[in-house]
């Protein structure tokens, strides 16, 4: 193949692979955020004070 071809498609890929983070990233910060979320990230905060 032609090194023209893979340069031809090397900006759509990048354009491609930035909103794949992007979405990645929300995606993650919204379930962190979540309202309902909260009940059990405060009991996984607590474990380590926890005495057995």
């Amino acid at each position: 193949m032609e090194p023209d071809y893979f340069i031809a498609i090397l900006g759509p890929l990048k354009i491609i692979s930035l909103l794949s983070v992007i979405v990645a990233f929300t995606g993650v910060v919204v379930f962190a955020l979540w309202p309902s979320k909260k009940k059990s990230f405060d009991e996984a905060a607590r474990l380590p004070l926890n005495e057995d």
